[in-house]
């Protein structure tokens, strides 16, 4: 592999090795910590930190798309590069999902359907987790 290609493989794996560590810090310590804490006035950090959150990850998928695509075009488009690109497509499409659809719902909701739009926030960071971590495989195969 040339060098270029082993940078753009770096970034690659840092990219995605970021993007799953926010996804973890978020679900597993920042949003329960912040509950635990703030009880119910906790939604209104949580929904302020979703807009930046989903963006974040919408960033990431982005430059890992491109540096991945980049590196196949340098080698060749092999059937785990499409998976890997696949998955980094669907995690970055999930996040964009939330971001523009989802927010925006919940957000003329109000109180009366939070519990059905914050179910539907939790699969699709679900998904978005386990499409990411599979990237993350598939980019080391």
């Amino acid at each position: 592999m040339s060098l270029i290609g082993t940078a753009l493989a770096t970034v690659v794996d840092a990219v995605l090795g970021v993007w799953l560590g926010s996804i973890v810090f978020f679900s597993f310590v920042a949003a329960p910590t912040t509950f635990g804490v703030l009880g119910d006035d906790a939604g209104r950090v949580v929904n302020a930190i979703f807009p930046k959150y989903y963006d974040f990850g919408l960033g990431l998928g982005a430059v890992a798309f491109v540096a991945a695509a980049a590196a196949g075009a340098m080698t060749a488009f092999d059937a785990v590069l499409l998976v890997l690109l696949a998955l980094v497509a669907v995690g970055a499409a999930l996040d964009g999902y939330a971001r523009w659809v989802l927010i925006p719902k919940m957000e003329r909701a109000g109180d009366d359907a939070f519990a059905e739009y914050h179910r539907q926030s939790v699969v699709l960071n679900g998904v978005t987790m386990l499409a990411v971590a599979g990237a993350i495989v598939a980019a080391n195969l």
